[in-house]
């Protein structure tokens, strides 16, 4: 199955195209925007091959975050588990803003729809996504959404030469029904 477009009540996500590397590029190569995707981009065919074997995956879904046209974000949906032993029904998540646009409920807008999307229309009963704990407004995001943190790991997100630590967290479709 391939990735579809959803609406929220202010946002379009669109399955990545080719014609979308530059409008992220810009995104990404800014450090406040990305910052636990552990990538600042630094350069278009950077951005390039990082996304383009998801074109091509069918255990991965990336959207472009649209308002009002422009791209503001991009939101990835990879059918595997990220630190649960799950082989099958789960998917991790992973998402990012221009951080111009933060602080506006964009984030939780988009999880929302996606997670309903996820639970309505593929055979996923858990979702998983990890944040790390100096970045409060994503686990925030994650926990308006119904996310519960699972378990803490300390010093296992390095970013600029730094180690963090990172929360996971969990959702089960019984827990949105």
């Amino acid at each position: 199955m391939m990735a579809t477009t959803l609406c929220t009540q202010r946002l379009t996500l669109e399955p990545l195209t080719l014609a979308d590397i530059q409008a992220i590029y810009a995104i990404a190569k800014e450090r406040q925007s990305i910052e636990d995707f552990q990538y600042v981009a630094s350069s278009v065919d950077d951005v390039k091959a990082w996304l383009e074997p998801s074109y091509h995956d069918p255990t991965q879904f990336v959207w472009i975050i649209r308002k009002e046209g422009h791209t503001i974000g991009l939101f990835e949906v990879c059918f595997e588990a990220e630190y649960s032993d799950l082989e099958d029904k789960v998917c991790r998540i992973g998402y990012f803003l221009d951080f111009r646009e933060h602080n506006q409920g964009y984030a939780t807008e988009v999880l929302l729809t996606v997670r309903d999307w996820l639970f309505g229309y593929m055979d996923v009963e858990r979702i998983e996504a990890g944040v790390t704990l100096c970045n409060i407004p994503s686990y925030r995001v994650l926990e308006k959404a119904g996310f519960t943190r699972e378990k803490i790991v300390k010093g296992n997100w390095r970013w600029y030469g730094k180690f963090y630590d990172s929360a996971y967290y969990y959702l089960l479709k019984t827990s949105t029904i």
